[in-house]
């Protein structure tokens, strides 16, 4: 299997940002990649304060786990409340299941 890429796949600055945005629309917009993106959330804590007592080293691989999130975030370019439904959908995955 050969990947695909962006720069071999559109050529164009302009058209190729519209290109990026719709497809990671196409991989996360849809009922799978909205539970991915919350789980996605919940795991690199992006809207939760980090533990006081991390090392340098732990807080640069947690920000840089933050950093990536974000990259796909603004991918996206979802509206406020998408945005927030997201992060109740990730609050809710860091939350234990109850277990009937």
């Amino acid at each position: 299997m050969a990947w695909l890429s962006l720069k071999r796949a559109v050529l164009g600055r302009h058209y190729r940002a519209r290109e990026l945005e719709r497809a990671y629309r196409s991989v996360f917009l849809c009922p799978e990649g909205e539970i991915v993106l919350a789980d996605l959330a919940a795991e690199c804590g992006m809207y939760q304060a980090p533990p006081f007592d991390l090392t340098d080293r732990q807080g640069g691989y947690q920000d840089g786990r933050k950093a990536l999130f974000a990259r796909i975030l603004s991918c996206l370019r979802i509206s406020p409340e998408e945005h927030a439904a997201l992060q109740e959908a990730a609050r809710l995955e860091t939350l234990p299941l109850d277990e009937d």
